[in-house]
């Protein structure tokens, strides 16, 4: 993996919401990179900042919002819209409605989204809705367009596509629904496929077999995936590389293996006790964390985990942020356990 070309970097992302009472911080200093072909897990509690994350990649944050500070330096591939090799564009510095970004976003970034029946358009055909991803990045026919679209869905196991593209999405159940999402993300070959929690309205048999076809079709077009999700077992099961967020920062990452076999930050070991057991009793209690992730609005300060932190370190943890430690190769965290000097 260290081989592969970059294609996505994320500079000290900021993302900021400003309301009533004040600014909310919901993504605050992120860092990562994504190359070519892999897929980087984005795992932690709802309200982490996860989906602000990929929704500032894709330059779809809406007022309040904003990104006041950071780059996202997207690599484009050599045949992207006559882009040169090694091509760099900084998306932070595009107009979020402006032609460059709507060039990128559908054909070289794409996302699936959380629940597919808010991103359809009810009013609009299966078929209406593909191709117009289709006519717009490709200047095709039509009737190009719309052998394009059955193919796509013939490729995500779709049953029947001929006929299902003349469905409007309520017709189809949630899993279907879901098929029509990733094969409206893919019908262009993006480079990066961002999924936003995509399994979490399903049942587990169709979870699975939505995380199957992702894995195939991520060996058939290439493509880099940022998998966003809460699910520890997802991240065990599609993730090379993660990065564990809590409240707008990431707090460790490393590559899957690692994380699960020797966490680091007390947040990620919370996050692994949560996990039930095989052969764990029917009475047993299941180790939740202790506490509630605080509103964006009312960070704590020092260590942002601390007020539920069981190995917090009073008069520091509460005083000082931590920074991001190297602690092994492609491992950090940020926790002042593994500072050498924490009191200086």
């Amino acid at each position: 993996m260290d081989n592969r070309d970059l294609l996505l970097e994320v500079k000290n992302l900021q993302t900021h919401f400003r309301v009533h009472g004040g600014v909310v911080r919901a993504v605050d200093g992120v860092t990562f990179q994504i190359r070519r072909g892999q897929t980087l897990g984005v795992l932690g509690e709802s309200g982490c900042g996860k989906s602000v994350t990929g929704y500032s990649v894709l330059r779809l944050v809406r007022p309040p919002g904003q990104i006041v500070g950071g780059e996202l330096l997207f690599h484009r591939a050599p045949s992207a819209n006559g882009a040169q090799r090694g091509a760099v564009v900084d998306l932070v510095k595009l107009d979020p409605f402006g032609r460059e970004i709507r060039e990128i976003r559908g054909a070289e970034i794409a996302m699936v989204f959380q629940e597919p029946m808010t991103s359809l358009d009810p009013v609009y055909t299966i078929g209406d809705q593909l191709a117009e991803a289709v006519i717009h990045h490709e200047n095709v026919s039509k009737q190009i367009a719309r052998l394009r679209a059955i193919e796509s869905l013939r490729r995500v196991g779709l049953p029947q596509p001929e006929q299902a593209i003349d469905k409007y999405p309520h017709q189809l159940s949630g899993g279907m629904r879901q098929r029509v999402m990733i094969a409206m993300a893919l019908i262009c070959g993006p480079s990066l496929l961002i999924a936003d929690e995509p399994t979490t309205a399903l049942d587990v048999t169709t979870e699975a077999q939505i995380l199957a076809l992702l894995r195939e079709l991520q060996a058939d077009f290439g493509m880099a995936i940022m998998f966003i999700t809460h699910n520890l077992g997802v991240i065990a099961e599609m993730a090379e590389e993660v990065i564990v967020m809590y409240l707008g920062s990431v707090v460790e990452q490393a590559d899957v293996k690692t994380l699960f076999r020797a966490p680091k930050h007390p947040y990620t070991k919370a996050l692994m006790r949560s996990i039930p057991r095989l052969g764990q009793k029917s009475h047993e209690r299941l180790n939740a964390i202790q506490g509630m992730v605080p509103a964006p609005s009312d960070i704590p300060t020092g260590c942002p985990f601390h007020p539920r932190c069981p190995e917090a370190i009073p008069g520091l943890c509460n005083v000082k942020l931590p920074p991001l430690i190297q602690i092994g190769d492609r491992h950090t965290v940020r926790c002042l356990l593994f500072e050498e000097n924490p009191t200086g």
